[in-house]
């Protein structure tokens, strides 16, 4: 819709081919509903960074913003830059996208999917189920496979593949996390501030120091369920867990650090600094924590008030240097991540090297254009992947506009 808006902004008439029933519906299950839509913060994208950081350079966040503001759009900005609709309703985005689209007279035709793209001496087909469609310019922003049917089935990288560009294998990113079972039991349920830090697998967990971290620790809400470790904190960590897996044949362990709940760190969420990577950290100053209680409290009252009932039930009859591990690293061996279903951005897609990050235009393809997560770019939780499917969406159309 954003490309749709930007290319009849420039004065192109544009068809907006849509394999659902209706157009936006990934942007109303988006930021819980709220549409997390933009980030005014530093950059984070573990996928397709130094392509995003260019395609930014073209069309930055503030140009998303003002593309929106312009449709009468009204924003916040919240805590750590994130950026929402100032009514808390993702419908307001979707609404003002397809208001300006029907006063524009943009056609679109839904429940139209489309199953062939090719080259012809005038310009491209394209094959749908509805029909066959001429132009000399096509986006091609089909999104990626998160979400189950909000997503696509994978046949969306087809269309492109069978022009010869290259696809990067599609993964789950920020997905709960799947944990072997013994190591959540009864713990269902629970929300916990934690800092959670993903370590490779290794012999011996209690008494040893974890490896050092695949990636930097995550601080936030953590919450158990009866498959895992689910919470944004936790779900930041699914792609380097996937990674870790790939890479070493094992999966990772999650350790869990329960100092923010116990008092003795700040309250944050988001990204730790690099130097905050030990995943002992805080284990002296639990341990000091815990020897003060023990001077004051009995032994069978050691946890009330300290820690929820069910956590207490998993802790009982541990020593106190047990407990101080428990509490400062909680080790979580992983079994997998929850799949693609359940993540909300797809981590993989078209390769973005074969396009021009300031227009979107194929380097293998005239008249071909991609925007969003159809390419392989993915970024952190916080506005991040829309930010870039809108700003990719911009430029396109605007380009494909030139072209057409």
């Amino acid at each position: 819709m954003t490309a749709a808006l930007s290319a009849s902004g420039q004065g192109a008439r544009v068809l907006v081919l849509e394999g659902a029933n209706r157009v936006g519906r990934k942007i109303l299950a988006s930021g819980n509903g709220r549409c997390n839509l933009a980030n005014m913060g530093p950059r984070r994208y573990p996928g397709g960074g130094d392509f995003a950081q260019a395609v930014f350079k073209k069309c930055s966040v503030r140009q998303v913003l003002d593309f929106f503001h312009g449709l009468g759009l009204v924003t916040v900005e919240e805590d750590e830059g994130r950026v929402y609709p100032g009514c808390g309703q993702a419908a307001a985005v979707l609404e003002v996208l397809r208001g300006e689209m029907d006063r524009r007279g943009i056609e679109v035709i839904c429940e139209n999917p489309v199953q062939r793209i090719q080259i012809v001496p005038w310009g491209l087909r394209v094959q749908a189920k509805q029909g066959a469609y001429d132009a000399p310019a096509v986006i091609a922003a089909c999104g990626g496979m998160a979400g189950g049917k909000l997503g696509h089935d994978g046949g969306a990288y087809r269309l492109l593949t069978d022009l010869g560009h290259t696809l990067i294998p599609p993964k789950p990113s920020l997905c709960p996390l799947v944990a072997e079972k013994s190591a959540v039991k009864g713990l269902s349920g629970l929300r916990l501030p934690a800092i959670l830090t993903l370590c490779r697998k290794r012999d011996g967990l209690r008494g040893r120091t974890p490896d050092q971290p695949l990636c930097p620790p995550q601080q936030g809400e953590a919450l158990f369920t009866d498959y895992g470790v689910s919470g944004v904190c936790a779900m930041e960590l699914a792609r380097a867990a996937e990674e870790a897996h790939e890479k070493n044949g094992a999966w990772p362990v999650l350790y869990i650090d329960f100092s923010p709940m116990l008092g003795l760190c700040p309250r944050r969420y988001g990204e730790l600094d690099p130097g905050a990577e030990d995943p002992l950290r805080h284990l002296p100053a639990v341990q000091a924590f815990l020897r003060q209680r023990a001077h004051k409290l009995p032994s069978d009252a050691l946890l009330q008030g300290m820690v929820p009932r069910l956590l207490a039930e998993r802790l009982k009859g541990r020593s106190l240097s047990e407990l101080a591990w428990d509490l400062a690293a909680f080790p979580v061996p992983l079994a997998g991540v929850r799949g693609m279903e359940y993540a909300q951005v797809t981590a993989g897609g078209i390769h973005c090297a074969e396009f021009d990050p300031q227009t979107l235009h194929s380097l293998l393809t005239p008249g071909l254009y991609a925007a969003g997560e159809l390419l392989n770019v993915d970024g952190a939780c916080g506005g991040f992947n829309l930010q870039f499917a809108f700003a990719s969406g911009i430029l396109a159309g605007k380009a494909a506009a030139v072209k057409a």
